[in-house]
């Protein structure tokens, strides 16, 4: 079998690399007297970064005892924290404190001799290097002391040469040059330039069975995949559009949402041909409102794909976004075009694209999900497991029109249908029940009560599987291999009103990574509070009764640190029992941002009825008892980087 230079453990390269890299993850050394006790670093300091700057960061250090010591990022993103007494190698962890960015991952193998601190960025080049040091490709695998104890000078400098020789055309592209660049122990700005120009050129993304990609956004088909078998096999290309190509919307936008004004009159912004979601406005597009944005500031856009269509030149494109309050919103996804002629605006900068979105008619979007579920009830075919697909949200008020739709695409075997639910406090269409082969018309609806189809699942139990029904319309027929669903994939959408006449298509793109289950294992979840559960999810709880409002508790601490996804929404699902003389199942959503109780706690209230936009549909309406025959369901919800997760504990009676 044929084995890259760099993996192969060659004299001749691991001796270049120790020339070209002498400070890389732990700086250079200089030489002492036998007699003379060596002074190393007693801090460490660095950048995080995923092109722009991460503030506000939780940064956590962990040494080979296991010790940790904590600090955070600064409005530039730079961090300093102690290791006074502490031993190398080092691990260190960025947690995005708004919750848009996974967390991120650096290495320090040795700290440098002398009084200067070490340099620990903390970026996605650095995150590579550190899946680079694992089996799994998950970085935080580092986080155990027998893992961290295998990180070497040399095999973060091998690393390290193996990134750079994948990145040979980008770092070009940027006036870098390959040989010696490091990104772990060279300080940077992040400016949009040089080496964070290359931060902002690729992406780490989830892979299918867990760990992580690196891409980059000119061609996002080619993926390498980051374990400690990666070679230098691939060369990713440079993009068609400088790094900071974008750049002068951040400033435009947060003026237009000053003014009310996020619209085609958003000009030279928002194109006058601008479509997303049915809307012509950008926070509407997103199902928010202008008085929302208002105040709102935009920052740097991030761009995941180019791609062109119907022979123009596109790009997907993210946009983070604080409210005025200081709140993130999270980001926003849409579609950027680049113009035939270059505007100049009134600083002299030329804009060369604006945003002209996704061109649907209609209100939808397509994300990759992933789910946990957990039964608390031992019936057999209540086995605890991971599954995994699409969530697809059409939401119910701003398509008034639309009684169902169809959807078609990567992964998809044949059409996934959805219409109308039955339940009460839903705010979108429901998955149909069965398999369908037209659609479906008033007053048909669905009991499945979901939007989150699934193409694949994993028992967690050793003892039991897990099988779906054989026709399911929220199940596929076999369980697929989602690493065959290529990267940002196109789903048409169908839309039909409540006689089954057709009114439109879309074309939807899926920000998120296609996943199988199997990648449940590498995700941070967060738990519910098993007091909590307890009391509600049981059916001799103290609070297995009727509810018109509920106070949910969860955990989002993992090993110790706060790394599981936000949780952005709770949802709590209930069934009445086969004695209560209804089938009409009653469901609830938060309202209001999570409240964070003490570290990596937090509680909310969830209200019976209420659906996902916090309206009350229904009155006299509570969750019903949990009773023979009846069921009780909750569901923390939340989304990174296009992938929206869903931790399900549930109670069947």
């Amino acid at each position: 079998m044929h084995r890259s230079l760099v993996r192969s453990g060659v004299a001749a390269a691991v001796a270049f690399a120790l020339f070209q890299l002498g400070g890389c993850g732990g700086g250079g050394s200089s030489s002492t007297s036998s007699s003379t006790p060596t002074v190393t670093a007693t801090s460490v300091n660095g950048t995080v970064a995923t092109g722009s700057a991460v503030v506000g960061a939780t940064v956590t250090l962990t040494d080979a005892t296991g010790a940790q010591a904590t600090t955070a990022t600064n409005t530039q993103g730079a961090y300093t924290i102690s290791v006074k007494g502490m031993t190398a190698p080092f691990l260190i962890v960025a947690s995005d404190a708004t919750g848009i960015s996974t967390p991120l991952v650096s290495v320090l193998a040795k700290l440098p001799n002398g009084t200067a601190p070490a340099v620990a960025n903390v970026t996605t080049l650095t995150t590579a290097i550190a899946a680079m040091l694992t089996a799994s490709g998950n970085p935080l695998d580092l986080a155990s002391t027998t893992a961290l104890a295998k990180v070497t000078l040399p095999s973060v400098q091998i690393a390290t040469i193996t990134l750079d020789a994948i990145l040979t055309k980008i770092l070009a592209q940027n006036g870098i040059q390959t040989a010696g660049f490091d990104p772990i122990g060279v300080a940077f700005t992040p400016n949009h330039t040089g080496a964070d120009a290359v931060i902002d050129t690729v992406s780490v993304v989830s892979a299918a069975n867990g760990g992580l990609l690196l891409l980059s956004n000119a061609t996002p088909g080619t993926t390498v995949a980051l374990n400690n078998q990666t070679s230098q096999s691939v060369t990713l290309a440079a993009p068609p559009a400088a790094a900071n190509y974008l750049e002068p919307l951040a400033s435009l936008l947060t003026a237009c949402a000053a003014s009310g004004t996020l619209n085609t009159s958003c000009s030279p912004a928002i194109d006058s041909a601008y479509l997303e979601n049915g809307s012509t406005d950008l926070a509407v597009a997103h199902g928010l409102t202008e008085a929302t944005f208002n105040g709102a500031v935009f920052g740097s856009p991030k761009t995941l794909a180019f791609f062109t269509r119907n022979g123009k030149q596109l790009a997907l494109v993210q946009l983070p976004v604080t409210l005025a309050s200081g709140t993130a919103a999270g980001v926003l996804y849409t579609i950027a075009q680049q113009l035939s002629t270059p505007v100049t605006l009134a600083n002299g900068t030329q804009l060369g694209w604006d945003l002209i979105g996704n061109q649907s008619q209609f209100a939808v979007s397509i994300m990759s999900q992933i789910q946990r579920r957990t039964f608390l009830d031992s019936k057999l075919n209540d086995v605890n497991r991971y599954e995994s697909g699409l969530t697809i949200a059409i939401p119910t008020a701003s398509n008034p029109t639309v009684y169902s739709a169809s959807v078609t695409g990567p992964g998809l075997a044949a059409p996934v249908w959805l219409m109308q639910r039955n339940a009460l406090g839903s705010s979108s269409l429901g998955l149909s029940d069965l398999p369908l082969s037209a659609a479906p018309v008033s007053p048909a609806t669905t009991s499945s009560n979901t939007e989150l189809y699934r193409w694949s699942w994993q028992s967690l139990s050793s003892t039991a599987n897990f099988t779906p029904a054989a026709s399911s319309g929220y199940y596929s027929a076999q369980s697929i291999d989602a690493s065959t669903v290529p990267l940002y994939s196109t789903y048409t959408v169908t839309f039909y009103d409540q006689n089954g006449v057709q009114l439109g298509q879309s074309s939807i793109i899926n920000p998120g990574s296609p996943l199988n289950a199997a990648a449940g294992s590498a995700v941070a979840w967060p738990t519910l509070l098993p007091d909590f559960a307890t009391q509600f999810l049981t059916p001799a709880g103290s609070l297995a009764g009727a509810q018109y409002a509920m106070s949910v508790t969860w955990s989002s601490l993992v090993n110790g640190q706060n790394l599981a996804y936000p949780v952005t929404s709770v949802q709590i699902q209930a069934s009445p029992g086969t004695g209560s003389g209804s089938t009409t199942a009653i469901d609830g959503f938060s309202i209001s941002a999570p409240n964070n109780t003490s570290v990596g706690q937090f509680q909310t209230t969830v209200f019976a009825g209420v659906n996902a936009g916090g309206v009350q549909t229904c009155t006299n309406c509570p969750f019903p008892a949990l009773t023979s025959g009846g069921s009780r369901l909750v569901q923390l919800g939340g989304g990174q980087n296009g992938i929206t997760y869903y931790d399900l504990t549930k109670y069947n009676d």
